[in-house]
């Protein structure tokens, strides 16, 4: 497996280094891997550290196999970090609740974003045999993801100048719907084939 193998350790005290550290990309990644909480749940640490390795965000070393032995939670904490928002506040509600922090897990559930608020109410809506209203809700949640700059960083982290416009995305988005296509013909109009 990918996490016992030494030949990606640069030294005996240190873990495999990202192949993105030395890369210069996007300042935001557009890479997202994990969309739920439930893909997150079924990563193992394999996975994890190959969805480590792959992340242009991570900067970082991994740890040691061992040490990961020791504490599965290690991979968890470099991990949720560079993930979507929505799957990493799912799982501290869920961390708080099983901890016992009720009253931290209510917090939480206070902060989550309207992306995230869309995406749960599509699921309640989809589990009540809904599918229409779902359908509705993930366009909106899939609205929400298109405004933000790093879907990746929490609302209000960064400055809000970086998003793009609610008014200007909706408007864009209703006058895509309203153009006939048929009216633009083909890129073979106007040209006779023998």
């Amino acid at each position: 497996p990918l996490t016992t193998n030494p030949t990606l350790f640069d030294g005996s005290d240190q873990g495999p280094q990202s192949s993105a550290a030395s890369n210069t990309g996007p300042v935001f990644s557009t890479f997202n891997p994990v969309a739920s909480l439930d893909e997150f749940d079924t990563l193992s640490d394999d996975d994890k550290v190959r969805l480590l390795l792959k992340l242009e965000s991570f900067k970082g070393a991994l740890p040691r196999p061992r040490s990961v032995a020791n504490d599965p939670s290690l991979l968890d904490n470099i991990l949720l970090p560079l993930i979507d928002e929505s799957v990493r506040r799912q799982y501290q509600i869920r961390d708080a609740e099983l901890r016992g922090d009720f009253e931290e897990a209510n917090a939480l559930r206070e902060e989550i974003s309207p992306r995230q608020r869309a995406l749960e109410e599509a699921q309640a809506a989809r589990d009540a045999g809904f599918e229409e209203r779902a359908l509705q809700l993930e366009e909106e949640a899939e609205l929400y993801k298109a405004l933000r700059a790093d879907v990746t960083q929490d609302e209000g982290s960064y400055s809000r100048f970086l998003d793009r416009d609610d008014w200007y995305e909706r408007e864009t988005k209703a006058r895509i719907k309203r153009l006939d296509k048929k009216k633009f013909g083909t890129l073979l109009d106007g040209i006779d084939l023998p």
